[in-house]
């Protein structure tokens, strides 16, 4: 049976955008749901604030990156410790280019508060692209410590480790996956990838078979093609 020519793993399929806190109302209600008896000008602070981050927030839904910039940056200066407002102004810089800056940012925002998921998830998107995968990874696994019901979690951290060579750990978080999402086409995909990997073909095949099924049905033409043209090199 020839060899699999093992294709380059989409580390990431997400977009950030998809995994920002962009409906944030939950954010801002602790923020500033203080004590009644608060001075007038502290109520003002937290009014303003709540203005420039709601606008920053429609500024992403309208992909005005330098605007929710402005307006995160705005919110910062009156609220230093508002953490999601470094999150989704790191979110903004690094769609424009801005990467250090945007690590930064993130960085800021989980030592504000250590306790978000999304944070560290956000990070770890960010530190894959540069391609520091040992701290993707760590950042991964603090956000699945925080959330472990996130099926894009396991995989991204799996498609990190499945690149790093270390089949076993991907197999186990591609397999977390799916057991989240029965439907995660790309978990199937690669979790084949990583069983052919591990010389386990019958498995390997059932999982191609599985992603262009669910690839079909979702209508992603080109994924379906990738798969199909595996099961077709598998048995060749």
């Amino acid at each position: 049976m020839p060899t699999i020519p093992l294709l380059p793993t989409q580390l990431v399929v997400t977009t950030i955008f998809n995994s920002i806190e962009s409906l944030g109302f939950t954010n801002i209600a602790g923020v500033f749901s203080g004590e009644q008896a608060e001075s007038r000008q502290e109520a003002n602070l937290k009014v303003s604030t709540k203005k420039f981050y709601t606008q920053g927030l429609k500024n992403l839904e309208q992909q005005d990156l330098h605007g929710a910039i402005k307006n995160f940056t705005a919110t910062i200066n009156i609220n230093p410790q508002f953490a999601s407002a470094y999150n989704d102004r790191g979110v903004a810089r690094y769609k424009l280019g801005y990467k250090q800056s945007a690590l930064e940012d993130l960085t800021t925002a989980i030592k504000l508060n250590p306790y978000r998921a999304k944070y560290y998830s956000n990070r770890g998107f960010m530190l894959t692209r540069l391609k520091h995968y040992t701290a993707a990874i760590a950042d991964y696994t603090s956000a699945l410590l925080l959330n472990p019901n996130v099926a894009q979690s396991y995989f991204n951290r799996g498609a990190i480790r499945l690149q790093m060579e270390n089949s076993l750990a991907a197999l186990a978080d591609f397999e977390s996956a799916i057991r989240l999402d029965s439907d995660f086409a790309k978990a199937y995909f690669n979790r084949g990838l990583t069983r052919y990997k591990l010389r386990e073909v019958e498995g390997a095949f059932d999982d191609f078979q599985k992603a262009a099924g669910l690839f079909k049905l979702q209508g992603r033409m080109d994924s379906y093609q990738e798969a199909v043209s595996q099961i077709t090199k598998l048995w060749c």
